[in-house]
């Protein structure tokens, strides 16, 4: 019996021959992983952007579709004459126009969009003042409670809007005496809203009479604002215009919305002897007065959003229309690497359509 001793194997050669092999062999698979890595995160981009801006307009028509519910009649605007608004020991309006959608232009950055409408429960109805008050700090007295609740805002006013309104806040749950529901308004702990006395808080206050009324505001505050914050957060942002000043307003102390949005424009929808024309919100736009408030219809909106994706080259630039202004070519222009998306549609007010 023989034995074979030889040993088979590979040689030396030939193993770095294979090593070579399998590292050409991997460094085409890893170029080809990063190129579709790249492609995908492109699209995804892509994808996000546009989603992204989608909902945000979405989010803002509803709003301010409802812009203005509640705050109208038959007889058009309960508050003509303007409003007085009070909130933690600071007076906010005197006898001041009363918008229920305002624009505030941003200039050279991102503009800013305040929606006011009840967001009572139930319906929005006036409630009639059965009960005369001899002065503005005299509780109310209505013909029913209109689903309010302790700690709800609501608003006094007259029906034609010929008298100053007041925004009130239930300091405790309304109180059924039997002939009428009172509504009391006292200030203190839980009623920010309410000053000590109304008469000597606002110069240009009236006495509320049998015939006026007050209608529910809910507990939401006194309107939403959205913006576009300029602290590089990228955020469409949701703050409360009563509490904070716009400048003042950070992703930090607001409530993010939609991510990637760094560009918010509007403008004004107006009706003048019956012609729509489109007016931003500055010179006598800037400050609405009654009359100009009565002629807004609409509110043309243009969001940008951007993907955080840093891009090796320059990519198109996304073409925004013209009325949004240089603010925004410039801002998509001074970003080259950043996949930019526009949007913009217009809103029609359709609670203040047909007010005189």
């Amino acid at each position: 019996m023989t034995r074979n001793s030889a040993q088979h194997g590979l040689t030396l050669v030939e193993l770095l021959v294979g090593l070579a092999t399998g590292l050409v062999v991997l460094l085409v698979v890893s170029q080809v992983m990063q190129s579709f890595e790249g492609q995908k995160r492109t699209s995804t981009g892509g994808n996000d952007s546009q989603t992204n801006g989608a909902v945000a307009l979405y989010l803002l028509e509803q709003e301010i579709r409802m812009a203005g519910y509640g705050l109208f009649g038959p007889e058009g605007a309960y508050c003509r004459n303007g409003i007085n608004i009070y909130k933690d020991g600071g007076v906010v309006k005197n006898a001041e126009p009363f918008a229920p959608a305002r624009i505030i232009d941003g200039g050279a950055g991102p503009d800013a969009i305040v929606v006011t409408r009840s967001q009572a429960a139930g319906d929005a109805l006036p409630l009639s003042i059965v009960k005369a008050m001899p002065n503005p700090s005299s509780i109310v007295t209505v013909g029913s409670d209109g689903g309010l609740k302790e700690g709800d805002l609501f608003i006094v006013g007259a029906r034609e809007g010929n008298k100053v309104c007041t925004l009130m806040q239930l300091s405790r749950s309304p109180q059924d005496t039997g002939n009428g529901v009172n509504l009391n308004h006292n200030s203190g702990a839980g009623s920010p809203y309410n000053p000590s006395n109304i008469s000597q808080t606002f110069s240009d206050t009236e006495a509320y009479e049998i015939g006026d009324i007050a209608f529910v505001m809910g507990d939401g505050g006194m309107g939403r604002r959205f913006s576009v914050p300029p602290d590089g957060c990228d955020h469409l942002v949701e703050s409360d215009p009563v509490v904070q000043d716009l400048d003042e307003v950070t992703c930090a102390n607001s409530m993010r919305m939609v991510a990637q949005v760094v560009d918010l424009q509007a403008e004004y929808g107006v009706v003048d002897g019956g012609v729509l024309t489109w007016v931003p919100a500055t010179g006598s736009w800037a400050a609405l007065d009654a009359d100009e408030i009565l002629q807004i219809r609409a509110i043309r909106v243009g969001v940008v959003t951007r993907h955080p994706q840093f891009e090796k080259t320059a990519v198109p630039a996304a073409p925004a229309p013209a009325w949004m202004g240089t603010a925004t070519s410039s801002l998509i222009a001074a970003n080259p690497n950043y996949r930019h998306r526009v949007f913009e549609t217009v809103i029609p007010l359709r609670n203040v359509i047909w007010a005189p």
